[in-house]
């Protein structure tokens, strides 16, 4: 059975090479061939998922979205962009004396010789590429594991947007109202040109996406350290040292998970680089002369095409890019005021506005309305306010405000002097509930003082270098501030969730951000190895600078594993056992589709839709009550935990000690009894059902096949059967199928 999960696997990852990938590449071919490699990589993984995602919700809009209709599209454009390219390539060798075959091969022999000529340069790149390749295949590695582990969707929110794929399956765009979809439409996509089953690609395409969010990531520490290798420590360091905070290791935990707003973390890293190159260039002071020339940028462009995939994926996404912006802004304000500068950025941001608006005004004119949580930050700044009107009583007052000493010195000053000085003093409280429960809360007691102090000394050091006369100095310094600043940011974006005292405003939930904000705090920490190693570098030549940071990005990944901070494996929320998954494949691929029920609880509906039937417990317990009841299909399989999994519990993995340390990998359960058949039902709601009703409704069932097999000996038999989960199934005429309530009594 794991050779049909590895298969799955490939099959995802080839499909999403290829749809992220090699149909941009050779579509926009033209527009990309003279460009540099992280212009290639940003455009695919931004131009390409708003390209997705506004096609197929047109064709939602326009009722033709159907599987044959996106497999023509899509197909049609890369075949014919295939067909123009080799057209080209014709035009290009028919004058010449040789074939042009001839020529081809040796114009790609040249390349490859021109390869192993970078080898042998070690100011080339191929060496740092090299080791950022090793790095990002073992984060692959590492958050790929659990999905090969346990087969089951370690997170439940992930059967909601598997349904929303599946209604994109039916034509339907905004089942639940309008939503950001990039993700669900690129899954679809991947589904419909592929044929990849949608829950393969539910369990194994974020730990396949992860790779875009690690480079990303490298591309903007790239931009802003001095020493080429630095952002690949970063990187080393995220990918070993152990989160043991709860909040943040959720945060890591959903980095595994196929989830919107994991989907889209990278856009934020985009959005930040791509601003910071686009303020980087002197522009002209030409306004009339040529309009087109003057707003056109290939920076401003990616930075628009970024923030419009972060608002396509998920709203979470554009706020984590804000404040990285933000960051930048402070520190390059009078560039940015510039007129050459502000009105192609206004511009932009104008034509992104309108990309991302096109389908939502579309479906606001037919009558589909927000979804639920587009509501989330209004409500949570209401929730937040409600919630300190509750504390009022409880806390003597709110930190941020001033005590009754400070009150009355105070009073004795101007009112101008008290709003300044009551200002300040907000400054200093923010401060200090900062370091106190943002840096200590997110990473401990000793962890949170000395990144702290850490942070501290590289502020100190910026100032140092910034009035130095060493001109060297200052460059080495010049990118850090912004990323120090978005660390400090991201520390009270944690506060305001954790610490809801504070009064400060929940724009983003402190353990979804955790994983961003991390990575930030990482590069404030890396800043002193930067500025040694950028230093040391002016002395030695390149190859041994280079030799160096090979050695020291080892060091990283030892030194983690002696001193007991190496990071443990991930874990999964568990909702049912592995057997249930095996089976519910094995059913699709052995039985004829749509010709069989499965009866078991909720989460086996998103993996047999569009193949067979499903059958939740709960009704089937409720309509065995009824008098007359049937399931009219020719099978019915019906699925009972002898030993009722507990509901949701996290369950970490194991695995070997070099890529994790292995975590307690016992899955825990009940009993199903005859005293809990007695017990009645009505007194849970939908959502306790599965959780502290769930023994119950296994024990019920199960006694229905026991006294089903009674009635009918050679009926019921055994497709399946381990120590904690039995399957049974039987054959029926489905046009007249068995009354299922009457044999139950």
């Amino acid at each position: 059975m794991e050779t049909f999960w590895i298969l799955e696997y490939l099959k995802v990852f080839s499909g999403y090479i290829f749809l992220m990938f090699i149909w941009p590449t050779v579509v926009f071919w033209n527009h990309l061939r003279s460009k540099s490699k992280i212009y290639h990589f940003s455009f695919c993984v931004t131009v390409q998922i708003v390209l997705i995602n506004t096609i197929v919700l047109m064709m939602g809009l326009l009722h033709i979205l159907n599987d044959r209709t996106c497999v023509w599209f899509f197909t049609c454009i890369f075949l014919l962009s295939i067909c123009q390219r080799i057209k080209a390539l014709t035009f290009q060798y028919e004058e010449s004396a040789d074939s042009g075959i001839k020529v081809l091969l040796q114009s790609y022999s040249e390349k490859v010789r021109g390869l192993f000529r970078l080898g042998k340069d070690s100011r080339s790149g191929i060496w740092e590429y090299i080791l950022l390749f090793v790095v990002i295949c073992f984060g692959m590695v590492y958050f790929s594991y659990g999905a090969f582990q346990v087969h089951c969707y370690g997170q439940t929110d992930i059967m909601t947007h598997h349904q929303w794929v599946n209604h994109l399956t039916e034509g339907k765009i905004y089942p639940d109202g309008i939503y950001p979809e990039a993700m669900h439409c690129f899954i679809y996509c991947l589904y419909a040109l592929f044929g990849i089953r949608i829950y393969s690609i539910m369990m194994y395409l974020q730990c396949i996406h992860i790779m875009v969010f690690f480079i990303s990531a490298y591309v903007l520490l790239r931009e802003v350290f001095y020493w080429r290798y630095t952002s690949i420590f970063v990187l080393c360091l995220y990918m070993t040292l152990n989160i043991n905070v709860p909040t943040c290791e959720y945060s890591i935990y959903r980095l595994q998970m196929t989830l919107p707003m994991e989907f889209g973390l990278h856009t934020q890293f985009l959005c930040a680089l791509f601003l910071i190159r686009y303020l980087k260039k002197i522009r002209p002071y030409r306004i009339i002369e040529d309009l087109f020339k003057y707003c056109w940028d290939e920076n401003l462009f990616l930075f628009m095409m970024s923030v419009v995939a972060s608002i396509s994926i998920h709203y979470y996404t554009t706020f984590m890019a804000f404040i990285i912006c933000v960051s930048l802004v402070v520190f390059n304000f009078k560039r940015i005021l510039k007129p050459t500068n502000l009105i192609p950025l206004m511009i932009s941001i104008i034509f992104g506005g309108a990309i991302v608006s096109m389908p939502i005004m579309g479906a606001l004119a037919i009558g589909i309305p927000f979804e639920a949580s587009i509501n989330w930050g209004v409500q949570s700044i209401n929730s937040n306010d409600r919630k300190n009107e509750v504390l009022e009583g409880k806390i003597a007052k709110n930190p941020l405000e001033p005590g009754e000493e400070d009150r009355e010195v105070l009073e004795k000053l101007p009112e101008i002097g008290q709003k300044i000085v009551k200002g300040l003093m907000k400054i200093e409280y923010l401060l200090k509930e900062t370091y106190k429960r943002g840096y200590k809360g997110m990473y401990g007691e000793e962890r949170g003082s000395r990144i702290f102090i850490v942070t501290l000394i590289v502020i100190g050091g910026c100032l140092i270098g910034r009035y130095a006369s060493n001109r060297n100095i200052k460059k080495f310094c010049k990118g850090y501030p912004p990323i120090i600043l978005t660390s400090f940011f991201a520390m009270i974006v944690y506060i305001s969730y954790e610490a809801p005292d504070l009064g400060l405003p929940v724009l983003i939930a402190g353990n979804r951000y955790c994983s961003s904000a991390h990575m930030m705090t990482l590069a404030v920490m890396m800043m002193p190895a930067d500025f040694a190693f950028s230093l040391i570098a002016s002395f030695y030549r390149d190859f041994i600078m280079q030799l160096i940071s090979y050695i020291f990005s080892v060091a990283i990944y030892l030194f983690t594993n002696l001193f007991g901070i190496y990071h443990g494996y991930l874990y999964y929320s568990l909702t049912r056992y592995d057997s249930a998954v095996m089976i519910t494949d094995s059913i699709i691929n052995d039985f004829p589709q749509n010709s069989y029920t499965i009866v078991s609880p909720y989460e086996e509906l998103c993996q047999v839709f569009l193949y067979g039937k499903h059958e939740d417990i709960s009704l089937f317990i409720e309509k065995n009550n009824d008098e007359y009841y049937t399931i009219p299909t020719e099978y019915v399989f019906v699925y009972v935990e002898k030993k009722p999994i507990i509901y949701r519990q996290v369950y970490y993995f194991s695995g070997p000690l070099w890529l994790g340390k292995s975590g307690n990998s016992v899955i825990e359960a009940s009993e199903i009894s005859e005293k809990a058949v007695q017990k009645d039902l009505s007194g849970f709601s939908k959502k306790s059902l599965y959780k502290e009703g769930r023994t119950i409704l296994e024990s019920k069932v199960y006694e229905w096949c026991h006294q089903f097999s009674e009635r009918y000996p050679s009926v019921l038999n055994v497709y399946y059967e381990d120590d904690d989960f039995v399957c049974y199934y039987f054959e029926q005429d489905s046009d007249a199928p068995y009354n299922l309530a009457e044999d139950s009594k």
